[in-house]
């Protein structure tokens, strides 16, 4: 592809002109595709044909005027012909409809224009309701299956004419096959590679017309050379006169309600399916031409413009419009922005059809199917390519595997049982997949508290308890949204616990939404997991943070503790967890808020003799502390280290109101050697949790005693060493 030129380098006539040589680029698009959407009418296809024009001209007259994306062209597509298609099928198999009469055929037309004008009511109404960018959260392995369908109806739609045989043949039909001609198939084919090679070779050439017009040649060549030989129909006569809106006049007779009576589900349901797949086809062409362009399209706006553009199509017995991918390409490629090559190429669409008339009556059919052979190739899903090249290298991912399946399911069921089938396959899919990655995406991580341990140091007596212990005690972290797809994956988790599971802790922090499902499976897992000896703790909520309201709101875990809040609730997983220690400790008859550890017993006295352990007391200084009375403050000098002999002492952090809690120290435990040891100053705050009592060396007092008694010293250093490398090891 060759470089854009500068938005805004062409003059406005050259856009104009830009525009109606799209229109000739793409004639062959929409010749293919109203016969297409019209093959079931068999001799009777080339309504199509007109009923495309109609569509191009006076529905892509309103979305020009009315779209907002940089190039607003609109026309048929391969995906919503087929979806006519299959309800003129159906139609057809009425023998009230019958072809040979005037008036049969004028109430089968004015039927299926009912259900395309119905399709742009329907988009205006998702319009209204804030529907235009769904088309955002369709899951791609959905789209695939349905892009990969369509494209294989069409190959199978194109086969009986390739080998010359009546459109209307089934593939199923063997007895049909002698009658196949092979010289029909090769032109089909040299129109389908003309067109692919003049893409590969000149992207900026108009590959379609260029097809048709090589495949025309070859046909006329091959009658010439052999007389009497049978390559398929051409076109024949198309319907003349100018585009009225009057395609629903025949329902005004008084045999319509039997009609809608019997069809009118039929025509309604085409309808819902045309709205769906022509708004998300368009409004995904909008995204692409967006980012080609620089420009933002308005979702809503859009919506509204094509329902109104399929409206007037509809009323004037045109085909169903979608932004038009192929035009929309050329026009940008040529840098022909904006609403005026957008009319320009509407005027053209007149003037081919009004003059051109009786030459596209002569386009051979094979030909034609040729080019929809290159639609549908081009219309295959490049994505679904790519996971199947990673397959066949060996790659075999759950992911992978799972997307494929998804395409594979979405794809058959468009085929054998149509597009309403797959639209509802498709919806079913897509809440399946979504409720399949927020279920999977819920959990964050799972540890033990072994792994995970609080930020609280013990004595070495509660901590070789607690080395243990431990490991009943289970963290789960959640993320994203709890919600009715995705709490049942929270029962799993609860039942696969192991019977001697103590706490069950699951950190809500990074829930981002709690729904009326999550709030009550949470309440009735504390319930279930209580009668089974554990407890559930949620880490993240609080009375007045937004998770807590959430589960209050929807009645559930009412307050137990003054202020509205609940023994089960904390603020961090960190507290959470030491919540879930302490119910350990309690468990192994430990109360570790009433345990006073003896000097002698310490961490810095470990291994000391009696009158070593008298001469290190002597040095030392004993404080009371009261719940909140700091120990020292951020930037005191680090001149002492201290031993914790009751209560509790929590090293906190932070500036203004944003604190938080580094570690804690139990009964038994030293703290501060590391300023004490290089001379630093203190790089935190040391609250008291509650009544404390501390004992504290300084630096001289303990370079006297290194001084004094040289062994002692190096008993002293060594403990200091060995709690140290305690805290470091972890955990604890």
């Amino acid at each position: 592809m060759g470089e854009r030129q500068k938005v805004g380098a062409l003059t406005p006539i050259s856009r104009n002109f830009s525009g109606a040589v799209v229109a000739l680029e793409t004639v062959a698009i929409v010749l293919t595709l109203g016969l297409l959407a019209f093959a079931p009418l068999g001799a009777y296809a080339p309504l199509g044909i007109a009923a495309a024009f109609s569509a191009v001209i006076a529905g892509g007259l309103v979305y020009a005027l009315l779209g907002s994306v940089a190039s607003p062209s609109a026309g048929p597509t391969s995906a919503t012909a087929l979806i006519l298609a299959g309800l003129v099928a159906q139609l057809v198999r009425d023998a009230r409809f019958d072809l040979h009469s005037a008036h049969g055929l004028a109430m089968l037309l004015a039927m299926v224009a009912s259900s395309v004008m119905l399709m742009g009511l329907f988009q205006i109404l998702m319009s209204l309701a804030g529907l235009g960018r769904l088309a955002r959260f369709v899951p791609q392995p959905v789209l695939a299956g349905f892009m990969n369908g369509v494209a294989l109806l069409i190959l199978f739609s194109q086969i009986p004419i390739l080998l010359g045989l009546p459109a209307l043949t089934r593939l199923t039909d063997l007895t049909s096959l002698p009658q196949a001609q092979p010289l029909a198939l090769l032109v089909g084919l040299a129109t389908a590679g003309t067109v692919w090679l003049v893409h590969w070779k000149w992207s900026r050439a108009s590959s379609s017309l260029l097809g048709m017009t090589v495949g025309c040649i070859l046909f006329v060549v091959l009658l010439a050379a052999f007389p009497g030989l049978h390559l398929g129909d051409v076109v024949g006569p198309l319907p003349q006169g100018l585009v009225r809106p009057d395609a629903l006049q025949p329902l005004a007779d008084s045999d319509t309600w039997t009609l809608l009576r019997d069809h009118g589900k039929a025509v309604i349901l085409t309808a819902a399916v045309l709205a769906v797949i022509g708004s998300l086809e368009s409004l995904l062409v909008a995204l692409a031409t967006d980012q080609y362009a620089h420009f933002q399209h308005d979702p809503g706006r859009e919506l509204r413009a094509l329902g109104a553009a399929n409206m007037v199509s509809g009323l004037c017995g045109g085909l169903p419009l979608v932004i038009s991918n192929a035009r929309c390409v050329l026009l940008l490629r040529k840098d022909a922005c904006g609403r005026g090559p957008a009319l320009a190429s509407v005027i053209a669409f007149v003037v081919i059809y009004a003059v051109g008339g009786p030459w596209l009556a002569m386009l051979p059919k094979v030909v034609l199917a040729g080019i929809m052979v290159t639609i549908a190739v081009a219309l295959s899903d490049r994505w679904t390519r790519q996971l199947m090249r990673q397959w066949l290298s060996g790659e075999r991912s759950p992911d992978l595997r799972h997307s494929l399946v998804v395409v594979a399911l979405v794809c058959l069921v468009t085929v054998l049982f149509g597009f309403v089938a797959a639209v509802g396959m498709g919806s079913l899919l897509a809440m399946l997949i979504f409720i399949s990655a927020m279920n999977r995406s819920l959990i964050r991580g799972r540890f033990s508290a072994l792994e995970r341990p609080s930020r609280r140091i013990y004595g070495s007596a509660q901590a070789s308890l607690l080395q243990v212990a431990r490991q009943r005690v289970v963290l789960i972290e959640l993320e994203g949204a709890l919600f009715f797809g995705s709490a049942e994956r929270l029962t799993t988790e609860a039942t696969a616990l192991a019977p001697d599971c103590r706490c069950l802790v699951f950190d809500l922090s990074l829930v981002s939404m709690i729904d009326a499902s999550g709030a009550m499976l949470l309440q009735q897992l504390s319930s279930q997991l209580e009668h089974r000896g554990m407890s559930l703790l949620l880490a993240g909520v609080s009375a007045d943070n937004i998770r807590g309201k959430r589960l209050r709101i929807f009645g559930c875990f009412p307050a137990n503790l003054p202020g509205g809040g609940r023994a089960d609730w904390w603020p961090d997983a960190d507290q959470a967890i030491e919540a879930a220690e302490q119910m350990l400790l309690t468990e192994a008859g430990v109360d570790a808020t009433q345990t006073v550890v003896p000097l002698a017993d310490t961490s810095l006295m470990r291994r000391l003799g009696a009158q070593q352990l008298e001469r290190v007391k002597e040095r030392m200084e004993v404080r009371h502390l009261g719940p909140g009375e700091a120990l020292f403050r951020q930037g005191d000098p680090g001149d002492r280290l201290y031993v914790l002999t009751q209560g509790s002492i929590s090293i906190i952090g932070g500036n203004g109101s944003v604190r938080q809690r580094f570690v804690s120290f139990s009964p038994g435990v030293m703290m501060g050697e590391m300023s004490m040891l290089d001379g630093a100053g203190r790089s935190a705050d040391a609250i008291a949790d509650c009544e404390a009592v501390v004992w504290s060396l300084t630096r001289e007092a303990y370079e006297a005693l290194v001084l004094d008694d040289p062994l002692l010293g190096e008993r002293l250093t060594r403990n200091i060493a060995i709690h140290l490398a305690e805290r470091l090891r972890g955990p604890r």
